[in-house]
């Protein structure tokens, strides 16, 4: 299969000398999902956010389609950078929609900007897209609107838009209601039957179970756990696994 996503022995300090990551390799290939569980500050989100650019790597490779963004601390050139970057999308936790815009106008104006489309056509993809998010009525309102799952939606048919290889989901439930997170949920299982490659980092251990291709277990900087999603949740191999779990099981 074709590999999408290649990360090794990526490091990241802090400027105030703190190492969130800790030598962590993984790799995800075409229409796989792979879910990134573990608790508050174990490095789940900023591994994210080094894969899109959103933080630097301090040492380690990323090679995102078979190009390398990062190879053992050292990046690529600003425009191999920017073609980079498309490769991948990312549904941030809290949305990060422009208040000021119309769901439209979120929608088209990134792909105008980046991909340089003509409005016309980047319209009609933001039209399609929000029919198949269940948003056509929305089309015209601003996101303080809606509510946080219509906004989460919006924001993965942003993501969408600009037609990337593998998207990246940085806890994409973990600001909505309880009542509102099976609609997002729904949203990320449709796209997994559709093969689309993804990286998700959620606290669903249920959902990371049955819908993920694997799993990986974060811990302190490290990768305490890996494999097989039925395995990992309903067998863990390690006591620090097993007591992550107990949180969730003993409810």
């Amino acid at each position: 299969m074709e590999e999408i996503i290649k990360v090794e022995n990526i490091r990241k300090i802090f400027r105030d000398n703190v190492e969130i990551l800790k030598g962590i390799s993984f790799s995800v290939e075409k229409g796989e999902v792979l879910s990134i569980i573990g608790p508050s500050g174990s490095g789940k989100s900023t591994m994210l956010r080094c894969i899109s650019q959103l933080e630097q790597v301090t040492d380690g490779s990323i090679t995102i389609c078979g190009k390398t963004l990062v190879k053992n601390g050292v990046y690529a050139d600003k425009k191999e950078r920017q073609e980079i970057i498309l490769k991948s999308g990312l549904v941030f936790q809290n949305f990060n929609l422009f208040p000021h815009f119309s769901v439209l106008k979120n929608i088209v104006d990134p792909q105008v900007q980046v991909l340089k489309k003509s409005k016309e056509e980047a319209v009609g993809v933001a039209e399609e897209l929000l029919k198949r998010m269940g948003l056509s009525d929305k089309i015209n309102n601003y996101p303080c609107e809606l509510s946080g799952g219509q906004q989460q939606r919006v924001s993965i048919a942003r993501a969408l838009a600009l037609k990337p290889e593998v998207l990246l989901f940085d806890e994409p439930t973990s600001a909505l209601d309880p009542e509102l997170t099976g609609e997002i949920l729904a949203v990320i299982k449709e796209l997994a039957s559709e093969k689309m490659t993804m990286v998700v980092v959620t606290h669903e251990m249920a959902f990371a179970r049955d819908i993920s291709s694997k799993i990986i277990f974060m811990d302190g900087g490290v990768i305490v756990e890996s494999g097989d999603p039925v395995q990992v949740i309903n067998n863990p191999q390690t006591e620090r696994m097993k007591l992550f779990l107990s949180r969730f099981t003993s409810k």
